[in-house]
Parts: C-alpha cells; sequence; structure tokens
C-alpha cells in the first residue's frame, strides 16, 4: 500500500498527472486502500500546475468528506492556483476556510495571496494582507521582495523603498533577489545614482551579485543611455 502511494507521487512529479497517477489513485480507492493526507496534496498540487483547477478543488472536497486531517499544505495550494488566475475572491475564499477549521496559514499562504494581489495591481489589498502577516508575526525576505516588486511595477518607488529599508528592523537580511527588485524599480525612474549606490551596499553587505543582478544593472545602465559605463559593467 505505501508504495503505491509513492509511486503516486513519483508520478505526480515527473508530470503523469493527468493520466497514470489519477488511475493509480482511482485503482487504490476502488480496492479499499486508504490515501493519506500526502497523496491527496501531491495529487492536488499536480492538477493545479496543470490549470485543472475543477478536478482539484473535487479532490480537495473529497478530502474533506472522508474526514482527513488536513494539514495548511493543500489549502495553500489551492490559494496559489486561484491567486495565479487572478481569481482573488476565490482564494480569499479559501482562506476563510482554512481558518474556520482551525488551520493557521502559513507565511506560503499569505505569500501567494499577497503576491496574487500583486500581479493584479492591487497594492492596497496586497499591503492589507501583508499587515497581516506583520500582526501574526509572519512576514520573511520572500514576503518583503514580493510587496517591493509590486510597488516598483506600479512605479511607487518610495514605497518599494520604505519597505526595504525596514527589512533589517525585523531582523530580515535583503536577499540578491531583494535587491535586484530593488534595483530595477530605480533603473525604471531613472534614479541611476540611488541604484548605483544600492549596488555597492549590496556588495558591502557580503551579498554577493548573480547573473540576474548583472542583467538588471546592464539593462538600467543601458536604456538611461549610459553605453560607455555599460560596457564597463559588462567587462
Amino acid at each position: 500500500m505505501a508504495a503505491n502511494l509513492i509511486v503516486v507521487d513519483i508520478l505526480v512529479r515527473t508530470g503523469e498527472t493527468d493520466d497514470n497517477a489519477l488511475k493509480l489513485f482511482i485503482e487504490m480507492d476502488e480496492k479499499g486502500v486508504f490515501a493519506y493526507v500526502v497523496t491527496y496534496n501531491s495529487l492536488i498540487h499536480g492538477l493545479c500546475n496543470f490549470d485543472r483547477w475543477k478536478e482539484a478543488a473535487k479532490m480537495f472536497r473529497e478530502m474533506l468528506d472522508s474526514g482527513i486531517a488536513l494539514d495548511v499544505h493543500p489549502y495553500s495550494v489551492l490559494v496559489d492556483a486561484r491567486a495565479k488566475e487572478g481569481k482573488m475572491n476565490e482564494a480569499e475564499g479559501v482562506l476563510e476556510v482554512i481558518i474556520q477549521r482551525g488551520v493557521d496559514p502559513n507565511v506560503d499562504t499569505y505569500n501567494t495571496l499577497m503576491d496574487g494581489y500583486c500581479l493584479q495591481g492591487h497594492m492596497d489589498e496586497a499591503i492589507r494582507v501583508f499587515n497581516n502577516m506583520v500582526d501574526k508575526g509572519h512576514p520573511n525576505v520572500f514576503s518583503y521582495t514580493i510587496l517591493i516588486n509590486g510597488y516598483c511595477k506600479k512605479i511607487k518607488i518610495d514605497e518599494a523603498m520604505h519597505h526595504f529599508r525596514e527589512m533589517p528592523q525585523r531582523g530580515l537580511k535583503p536577499n540578491n533577489g531583494t535587491f535586484y527588485t530593488m534595483l530595477w524599480g530605480l533603473f525604471q525612474t531613472s534614479r541611476c545614482s540611488a541604484a548605483h549606490e544600492l549596488f555597492n551596499e549590496m556588495q558591502a553587505a557580503g551579498i554577493i551579485p548573480n547573473c540576474q543582478t548583472y542583467a538588471i544593472l546592464l539593462d538600467g545602465v543601458c536604456k538611461n543611455g549610459h553605453i560607455v559605463e555599460a560596457y564597463s559593467l559588462f567587462q
């Protein structure tokens, strides 16, 4: 029985959710093999990855009806699926179900919801979710990076920088992703001097720029007409 459950998980991870994994799962159910929560989690995650939301929701309801004690993971997967589709009301609905059932949303749950609002450009809603995370002590570096990225895309650089500077106050150290997101925002508004200062600050903090960081820098200096500097940076 355990072997079957492991096989289901492997099939999902290798992209076989639509055929073999579901077929094996149905055969297990017909033979009375009890499916653990991790098996449902794998299938729901796989179905969501293939945009098969209705089937994922159906399996989720089966989990609830069967009395399986759910952890936060399947809920978070569904929140993420709806948020990526821009169905924020449905994503919020799943969050409400989580809370009603006495399951504590974790940082990943809130991050996916906030990211959905940021992708839609709804920064008021994104900051509401973020503040909720702050109240619960949840935010991590990725939470801030999502929010900063959202503000940068809306060209609200001052708000992005405010949250960037807030991170150390909460004991969080910006990483490469946070820095290049903030650098991109500064270059988008032609704040080249501020971008260079931030790049120097990044290196002083011991964070080694990666290829994506250099790509942001090259793109930024080129678009702002600093071609000689771009060539020097490339060298």
